[in-house]
């Protein structure tokens, strides 16, 4: 069966939040949906909080995985769903008419991710408790700042191609997958609050060295000849280091892009 919405929980030892997340979404009056629950070998009782429900919307998988991406990817080959969304176990809908309520903007779209809102639970370096994060973002401003997936819609197209999460990027994956997004297809923003994220979770408090690494690098490769516009004349140092780091990769066309791209932005008002 297809479903209008695959939601995809990766867990590992989560039974004390497990359940008010599944609540969140069995509440839904959108009831055509599918939730995909990726476990990693959880040794408490989130595969009993599963069972709990007994409701045959729900599928459960439990295997060692390598981290929240690597699950993530699993679940996405056993979707059916046309649009699909990922939740925390700690993270929960934020209305029982949400979903409903994003499925207006889904039907008429022709963009491929359709983003919203989250409301902060709990305070982080970047948003405090209750604030909306965070509104309609450019391209600019996705280049330094993510948009939280707990807001965001794929649209299925996107990952029938084969593109999937880089589990090399321990935490920021999902930021890197949102810039090979934001390259290849259209983005739109729906004023809709989708989602409580809760903050102390994986992403609120580890770092991604290997991401930090690559950003720009990956940046550049992603966009190419698109940066080519004055709106990111203030990433110039930053594109210009990457043409270091290119030459030191050996890899020349993409060196000698960034510096032309150097070049543009410094010579542009």
């Amino acid at each position: 069966m297809n479903y209008y919405y695959t939601i995809i929980i990766p867990t590992f030892n989560s039974a004390g939040t497990l359940k008010e997340c599944l609540k969140s979404i069995l509440n839904q009056t959108c009831s055509d949906l599918e939730i995909l629950i990726s476990d990693g070998a959880s040794t408490d009782a989130t595969k009993e909080v599963f069972e709990s429900f007994n409701d045959g919307r729900i599928s459960f998988f439990s295997e060692p995985d390598k981290g929240v991406y690597d699950a993530m990817n699993k679940a996405i080959g056993r979707s059916s769903g046309k649009w699909l969304l990922f939740l925390g176990s700690d993270d929960t809908l934020y209305t029982d008419r949400v979903l409903e309520e994003m499925k207006v903007y889904l039907d008429k779209t022709d963009a491929h991710l359709v983003y919203g809102n989250v409301r902060i639970v709990g305070d982080s370096p970047w948003a405090k408790d209750g604030e909306i994060y965070r509104g309609k973002t450019s391209l600019t401003t996705l280049l330094v700042n993510n948009i939280c997936h707990q807001a965001i819609c794929y649209s299925r197209e996107i990952f029938s191609g084969g593109l999937r999460y880089n589990p090399n990027y321990r935490v920021c994956s999902d930021y890197d997958f949102n810039l090979i997004c934001a390259s290849r297809y259209k983005l739109e923003y729906a004023p809709v609050i989708l989602s409580h994220f809760k903050t102390g979770g994986l992403s609120s408090v580890a770092e991604d060295p290997a991401f930090h690494r690559d950003k720009w690098i990956n940046i550049v490769s992603y966009f190419g000849e698109k940066l080519f516009d004055k709106s990111f004349r203030p990433y110039r140092n930053a594109i210009r280091q990457t043409a270091q780091l290119f030459v030191k990769k050996a890899e020349y066309r993409k060196a000698i892009l960034a510096i032309r791209l150097y070049l543009y932005y410094k010579i542009s008002k």
